[in-house]
């Protein structure tokens, strides 16, 4: 994903027992309201707000599309009813059939690229100003509060509804380990025990992952269709009956191929760290990354991580680290400061980012960003949705 790579070899640290199979996982982000760091004592908030950089590079500059070098408008919406826009051509030239979704003040944008059609519903205001969780899966996306106020779902082609049964449930809704489930919290006494796998559909499975005690009922996604959780002496990975610390630092990043974290050693030097999820393996990359917590998403390829930043000014950028040596490219992209803003698309070919400026960027592996070619309304959340 970043050019340039250093001829030199990284150092390896290795801590414990390298474990085999990882499992496989996909991307999905999370999309959960961050930036807010969860009071009601349900969700971690994977946030970050990275103040500095390790290395200077310059920003690459802004290039049109050439698929689509003009925006053209989209009509307002006039009803609570899908209002669908046919473009006539794919964007950026995708073939394949996965979809993005955006979350805004306005409702839920889909938008086929390889169809060229763009879907907008409009969605009720929610009741809360907490974390949202919103996920996409087979014929419908999920808006989800983390508060005890309605949610809704969105039908492929038809109005928001209401969440009802499970999904209706307040708490968090997380990526499962595959594109027809997610994971919903499991109450006792008015307190979270657990999480269970549930689909789409409101369906639950036989599958669930308890939280510690210590883990105080938080958990957030790790990258790969299962949970993290942040307690005493660290960050833990959970899966159904397995339980393994991440790493005893900050968590930056996550993805389907790993993490990257912020570690430092008995003299307070501190390394920008990859950890490999099938090996456990922990290499350093370079410098410590200055942050206040987690934001990053790993490509599906593992080849880059993504960090939203903000710094002491407000301003914000997109910074995208080469997993392989650690080098750090900064994009000149208004982003939102957060990661709820950002998506990787299945193939790891494109990194959406929803920017301050109600453009979606579309990032493509030099670093270039491109215009989708059509006015988009402004949205705070991404995610995309794959196949089952």
């Amino acid at each position: 994903m970043v050019p340039d790579r250093d001829p030199e070899q990284p150092d390896v640290l290795v801590f414990g027992e390298a474990r085999s199979g990882g499992g496989p996982g996909r991307l999905r982000l999370r999309k959960l309201g961050l930036p807010a760091v969860l009071a009601a004592a349900v969700l971690a908030a994977v946030v970050a707000y990275v103040a500095g950089s390790s290395g200077t590079v310059a920003a690459p500059s802004a290039s049109p599309s050439p698929v689509a070098p003009s925006r053209s408008p989209l009509p307002s919406l006039s009803s609570d009813a899908p209002e669908v826009t046919e473009l006539g051509h794919p964007l950026l030239g995708v073939t394949a059939p996965w979809e993005l979704f955006g979350l805004g003040p306005d409702g839920v944008v889909r938008i086929e690229l390889a169809r060229g059609r763009i879907t907008r519903t409009a969605v009720p205001p929610v009741d809360s100003s907490g974390p949202i969780s919103f996920l996409a899966g087979p014929g419908t996306a999920i808006v989800r509060p983390l508060d005890a106020v309605a949610g809704y779902a969105v039908p492929d082609g038809q109005r928001a509804r209401t969440l009802a049964g499970p999904l209706g449930a307040f708490g968090p809704a997380l990526p499962g380990p595959d594109p027809a489930h997610m994971w919903a919290v499991v109450q006792s006494n008015g307190q979270v025990q657990a999480m269970r796998l549930i689909g789409f559909d409101g369906r639950p499975t036989a599958a669930s992952i308890a939280l510690p005690p210590t883990s105080g009922g938080n958990a957030a996604p790790d990258g790969a269709g299962y949970l993290v959780v942040y307690a005493a002496g660290g960050t833990y990975d959970l899966r159904p009956g397995s339980i393994r610390r991440i790493t005893t630092g900050q968590l930056l990043a996550m993805g389907p191929t790993g993490w990257l974290t912020l570690e430092c050693d008995d003299q307070l030097r501190c390394f920008t760290v990859a950890v490999d999820r099938s090996t456990w393996a922990h290499r350093v990359l370079g410098p410590a990354i200055s942050t206040s917590g987690p934001s990053g998403l790993i490509s599906p390829d593992g080849r880059a991580a993504a960090i939203a930043t903000q710094n002491s000014s407000g301003a914000s950028s997109v910074h995208l680290i080469d997993m392989s040596n650690g080098k750090d490219r900064v994009l000149a992209v208004p982003a939102r400061g957060d990661g709820d803003g950002m998506a990787w698309s299945p193939d790891g070919r494109w990194l959406f980012v929803a920017g301050t400026d109600a453009r979606v960027h579309a990032i493509d592996p030099t670093g270039r960003d491109h215009d989708l070619g059509v006015q988009l309304p402004v949205l705070d959340q991404l995610t995309t949705r794959t196949a089952p």
